[in-house]
């Protein structure tokens, strides 16, 4: 049997593209963050991969994967709110539009940290006008404080091992 060491550069690209995956607009919602961590517990438990190879690869994707929400909500835009599916939600958008308004960094540092807004956030952020420079600043908070999470967890799972 071969050993998954001959694989390793093949996993560590899997930390950046599920990271991605997991923060990628709409797609994200159906990609759990289990298998990022899985793979992470993996690579950092097993090989002789860097906590802060994972963790710099994780932020990247995430990042990455955050700012692909927002163009495609500044993209889309107006045309998107008018949707009859959008419609429906008139109130949930004039609120999502106020909290970001009043409290954008804690909107963005909160949708990256809940994996159920984890993908639609940034789109929101997009839609809702947020200036390129605000979001990435904040977003750049945001994914600090997940990849921060990610480096507790694992080093949680390797006291265990």
């Amino acid at each position: 049997m071969e050993s998954l060491g001959e694989y390793l550069p093949s996993l560590i690209l899997l930390v950046p593209l599920l990271a991605f995956l997991e923060a990628c607009a709409v797609v994200g919602v159906f990609v759990s963050g289990v298998f990022l961590l899985s793979t992470s517990a993996y690579l950092f438990t097993q090989t002789d991969t860097s906590l802060m190879l994972i963790a710099a690869l994780a932020f990247v994707g995430a990042f990455i994967g955050d700012h692909s929400g927002y163009l495609l909500g500044r993209l889309a835009g107006p045309r998107l709110w008018e949707t009859k599916l959008l419609t429906r939600y008139h109130n949930q958008r004039t609120r999502a539009l106020e909290l970001l308004e009043k409290s954008a960094l804690l909107t963005v540092c909160a949708g990256r940290l809940t994996p159920a807004l984890r993908s639609l956030t940034p789109i929101v952020a997009g839609l809702s006008g947020l200036s390129p420079a605000r979001f990435t600043a904040y977003d750049v908070v945001a994914c600090s404080i997940w990849a921060t999470g990610l480096v507790v967890i694992l080093q949680g799972l390797d006291s265990f091992s």
